[in-house]
């Protein structure tokens, strides 16, 4: 049931090719029960996350990146935030959609919505950029984003299976980034980008095999080839730090966040309700809060 999440990244050194696998299961699933997502948000909810996942390598030390998918159909947005440290969290606005959709067109919405994504440090920005979410799938437009925006050629594909079971709801969750590096062998990665994207790479994707055949597996797909033609010296990767949906917020955070009401506001606040509550909105967590708290 509880599978051990994990992050691998690596390079494809003849064609200067970053790749990045990683299966999501457990942190899909811890998202997917806090937001009590139905099975449709539940799905694109995954695929926000994971993809939020792939990209944490990209950032060093205390960086994270703030991701916001604005679509005009049913789910509406999504806000994934994504450290260094592959701590994730999300919100998703409408997490129970499943009775407002006629068709697979109503869930994001036939129209191009947008992404934004912003780059930060301790409250610092660092960049940032908003691109159009055109190709109606919450991790192709990541892609889409740094392929913009950035101009670096992303590609990313995940896929998410799940079961029948509400307090089990996710099977296997997993997805797979490949981005140029300087030098790159464009015609290579234009090559690999189609595999990845066929459906044998997404069966592959939610196959259940110990991680390093997997990954071989995935190679073979994307590059074309069988496993046993792989040049392994032609490869180099290493496992990163484990994925977890993981909030910082905290009771002194939230405190804080009180503070900036003046003292009326607060003596209002606190003859209204002796111990006011406030939710954290990524994990659900709620702080309550005393008038002595802000002596």
């Amino acid at each position: 049931m509880h599978n051990i999440d994990f992050l691998l990244r690596g390079i494809l050194k003849r064609e200067n090719i970053r790749f990045i696998f990683a299966e999501t299961t457990s942190t899909v699933r811890t998202g997917i029960l806090i937001h009590d997502t139905d099975p449709v948000a539940g799905k694109v909810f995954s695929e926000a996350l994971t993809a939020g996942v792939l990209i944490s390598p990209l950032l060093e030390n205390k960086e994270k990146y703030s991701i916001r998918w604005e679509y005009p159909g049913a789910i509406s947005s999504i806000l994934v935030d994504i450290n260094a440290l592959c701590d994730i969290r999300g919100i998703i606005k409408n997490p129970q959609i499943i009775d407002k959709i006629n068709n697979p067109d109503d869930i994001l919405g036939e129209k191009d919505g947008f992404i934004s994504i912003i780059k930060s440090e301790e409250g610092k920005i660092l960049n940032s950029g908003k691109t159009k979410a055109a190709l109606g799938d919450p991790a192709a437009d990541v892609a889409f984003f740094f392929s913009v925006s950035d101009q670096i050629e992303t590609e990313i594909s995940v896929e998410v299976s799940f079961n029948s079971d509400p307090v089990d709801p996710v099977k296997i969750s997993a997805g797979f980034m490949l981005q140029a590096m300087p030098g790159c062998d464009y015609s290579a990665l234009d090559e690999y980008r189609k595999n990845i994207n066929s459906q044998a790479f997404r069966q592959a994707l939610l196959k259940e095999q110990p991680t390093e055949k997997k990954l071989w597996e995935l190679l073979s797909v994307a590059t074309g080839k069988a496993v046993n033609s792989l040049n392994k010296d032609n490869l180099m990767y290493e496992f990163g730090v484990s994925p977890g949906f993981r909030c910082n917020c905290s009771f002194e955070k939230m405190r804080t966040a009180m503070s900036v009401l003046d003292k009326q506001e607060l003596e209002k606040l606190f003859q209204e309700k002796e111990s006011p509550t406030i939710t954290c909105q990524f994990c659900k967590t709620s702080y309550c809060f005393k008038k002595t708290d802000f002596c």
